[in-house]
């Protein structure tokens, strides 16, 4: 353990009087925070870093009021290093614990996701949309009212950008990875001859079902559990589990978690847009950097 750590866990007992137990918890959570900053300076750290840190918690199970006691326990070690360290700058004070307790989202585990993807064989005009569907769902994060709402103007297919439109009408872009790209035009002209053969007008929806109609909900509801059938997994899985799934891969992969709400649209980003002005290609980056479908070529 750091020096440091150990520095101003000595300062606690000897200082502050804390208990042999209250010393070994919060021993605990800085070797866990040690660790997770994988041999970086945690003097070096940055909010950020403590944000994801806590998302790493929460993904793991942790229990949000032991995740808000680590973030405490970090936040005393940072105003003692300003105190006493000679630290200028305490990272702690721009992070705010968890403001709600919720229970921990479902969701699968990469191997899994692909399982599910990769199972759905076939060149018919159903194999090929589902995969697009699947892929797409897990790329962009998308919850399964905005997947239905898409239309084939709100994607740029050249740089691989979709614009959806989320509760409240509030419009953000989300990011196609190198498979669902791929999926998708193998099944653009899938799309087309169903439109036609039906008679149907093109309505411009992305996804359409077998009559060549736009595909409701439901129905991106039922392709989910249909598949998840098809491979014999246990698991409930809806098409919400995509979007958790998303967001936890790309926590697990070190995205910081205000670019995660960001790219899933969540009601609580718009408060911090105002602080955290964050350009389109930095979103790329840590999209391409996290997700494990995105980087491209992968």
């Amino acid at each position: 353990m750091d020096k440091r750590i150990l520095d101003y866990l000595s300062y606690l007992d000897a200082v502050k009087g804390l208990s042999a137990r209250t010393l070994k918890v919060y021993g605990d959570d800085l070797e866990r925070y040690e660790t997770f900053l994988k041999g970086r300076d945690i003097d070096q750290a940055q909010a950020r870093d403590l944000r994801a840190f806590a998302g790493t918690l929460v993904m793991a199970g942790m229990a949000p009021a032991s995740v808000n006691r680590a973030l405490s326990t970090l936040r005393g070690y940072y105003r003692y290093r300003c105190r006493f360290g000679g630290l200028e700058s305490d990272p702690g004070r721009e992070v705010e614990n968890l403001s709600k307790v919720r229970s921990l989202p479902k969701f699968l585990f990469e191997e899994e996701m692909s399982a599910l993807i990769d199972s759905v064989e076939g060149q018919g005009f159903s194999e090929v949309r589902d995969r697009a569907l699947l892929e797409t769902l897990y790329s962009t994060g998308c919850r399964v009212g905005e997947l239905a709402a898409i239309k084939m103007a709100d994607i740029d297919f050249h740089r691989a950008l979709v614009k959806v439109m989320g509760k409240g009408s509030k419009e953000r872009v989300v990011f196609l990875g190198n498979k669902a790209s791929t999926a998708l035009d193998e099944y653009l002209p899938y799309r087309a001859m169903r439109i036609a053969a039906m008679g149907q007008t093109d309505h411009s929806r992305l996804f359409v079902n077998a009559k060549g109609l736009p595909l409701s909900v439901r129905g991106m509801e039922l392709i989910v559990e249909k598949r998840k059938r098809g491979l014999g997994l246990k698991k409930s899985i809806t098409p919400h589990v995509f979007r958790h799934s998303f967001a936890t891969q790309l926590v697990a992969g070190g995205a910081d978690i205000r670019v995660v709400q960001e790219m899933l649209g969540h009601a609580s980003i718009s408060t911090t847009q105002v602080y955290a002005h964050v350009d389109m290609e930095r979103l790329r980056k840590v999209y391409e950097l996290a997700h494990p479908h995105g980087t491209k070529g992968k």
